[in-house]
């Protein structure tokens, strides 16, 4: 199922954009209706085909991998420098996305084998094989190096799997056949429970399905808290990537590639109880399929739409507000930027990195867009430890973490610390340090814990 998965989305790009040259001309970028500057990076080709989502591990260098045949994992520059980290074996089918996490290490999900992988700082990868449960797709890394995903499809392996850094996998909880097949990549909520996105498959004879939201617990009880109509092919799950958001008001956001009154796409928001609104609509298949959603620095969403040349529509970059306020910013030119399945995530410079899988100067490109975003701040969670006396190790963890130039205990500065990702920094307690606050400072600001790290 994995393979196939592959080769369907292989067959959206396909279908849904053409192939370089013979693309139409879409709206050039950066022409009157568009907003803020796009940049193309740079277009692959080689072992770089299909280019997937990036991640950025360290300021201004992002990693991501190649999903074509020949696949490779890649090392891509804010200023376009393209680098290869590891080269996959013919036929590997690596699949989205990729997760670092606390050992510093990026792990990802193939499906040649079926198996999980890491790779090293310096490429090395190592594999991971489960015996009993399908390989999930990672999506979440815990401080406690614990990893969560899903896995679906899979020789009827249905669940939600926690698989530690050394590989080690557990069922959290099996999928019963009404509860579907978990597609949408989990996240975790401010109230501590995961959410995540399903679906029941459909023979290719229905024209369209629902889709469900389900909250798992930590302890593996599942309740699904909505039904919404999704209007995908029945032979489609998982056909599109939509993930869903908690944005900083506590309320979850989605996608719906196929909903809407027009089977168009629709854009819902979603309170932790299950009150379902939806926000927005798009009007046509030409220019809508909307396929997930990032929070950026202004506190506003921003999107895709992959649209349909085939209907004479470009693809597309939005906003809309968590009031649901929409606004189309970009419409990407398709010989110039490409075409989607796009991806799309912040750096830390405050401009949005992405990439086209189709169309542009190769097969796939790599773009940024800068449309005038402050810079993300840094926020803590906490640490783990919650205490410790001078010389412990202590894991800081939060968001926007890049770059960290200092980490103080109560207002005493640690002298050794490494920032391991984006979400996590480890640092020694230093001597004289007392209860207390921990701080960490980027070249973006710093951030506080809200809560006191004790000194024993």
């Amino acid at each position: 199922m994995r393979q196939q998965s592959h080769r369907y989305m292989t067959l959206a790009v396909a279908l849904l954009a053409g192939v370089g040259a013979a693309l139409p001309q879409a709206a050039p970028a950066g022409n009157a209706t568009n907003k803020g500057t796009l940049t193309l990076l740079t277009g692959f080709g080689g072992p770089y085909n299909e280019p997937g989502a990036l991640i950025e591990v360290s300021p201004g260098r992002f990693v991501g991998i190649a999903v074509s045949d020949n696949a490779a994992a890649f090392e891509l520059s804010s200023a376009g420098a393209l680098s290869t980290l590891f080269t996959f074996p013919a036929n590997a089918g690596p699949v989205q996305p990729l997760v670092q996490a606390i050992d510093g290490q990026i792990y990802g999900t193939q499906t040649v084998p079926s198996s999980n992988f890491s790779l090293a700082p310096d490429g090395k990868e190592t594999i991971y094989q489960s015996t009993t449960i399908g390989q999930p797709w990672l999506s979440l890394q815990f401080p406690d190096g614990a990893l969560y995903g899903t896995t679906w499809g899979s020789a009827g392996h249905n669940a939600f799997v926690q698989m530690t850094v050394y590989g080690t996998a557990t069922v959290v909880h099996n999928f019963t056949q009404a509860e579907g097949e978990p597609y949408g990549l989990p996240i975790r909520a401010s109230d501590g429970n995961f959410y995540g996105i399903s679906a029941v498959p459909l023979p290719p004879s229905r024209s369209s399905t629902s889709a469900m939201v389900y909250r798992v617990t930590p302890q593996g009880v599942l309740t699904v808290i909505a039904t919404y109509p999704d209007g995908r092919p029945g032979y489609a799950v998982g056909f599109t990537r939509e993930y869903l958001l908690q944005a900083t008001n506590g309320m979850l956001y989605g996608t719906a590639a196929f909903g809407g009154t027009n089977e168009a796409g629709a854009i819902f928001q979603l309170s932790l109880d299950g009150a379902y609104t939806q926000l927005y609509e798009f009007q046509t298949f030409a220019t809508g399929i909307p396929t997930f959603l990032t929070q950026a620095s202004d506190g506003n969403l921003y999107g895709v739409a992959q649209g349909k040349y085939q209907f004479g529509g470009p693809s597309s970059l939005f906003r809309i507000t968590p009031a649901g306020q929409f606004e189309t910013l970009q419409v990407l030119n398709g010989l110039e930027i490409g075409t989607c399945p796009c991806w799309m995530t912040q750096g830390s410079d405050g401009l949005f990195y992405g990439t086209t899988m189709s169309g542009g100067p190769g097969i796939g490109t790599a773009w940024k867009w800068n449309p005038g975003l402050p810079k993300p701040l840094p926020t803590l969670s906490g640490t783990l430890p919650d205490s410790g006396a001078p010389g412990a190790k202590v894991i800081v963890w939060g968001e926007n973490l890049l770059g960290a130039t200092g980490v103080s205990f109560n207002g005493t500065a640690a002298t050794t610390f490494s920032n391991i990702s984006r979400e996590y920094v480890v640092a020694l307690v230093p001597t004289g340090a007392t209860t207390g606050p921990v701080t960490i400072t980027t070249p973006n600001g710093s951030a506080t814990t809200s809560g006191s790290f004790t000194i024993e």
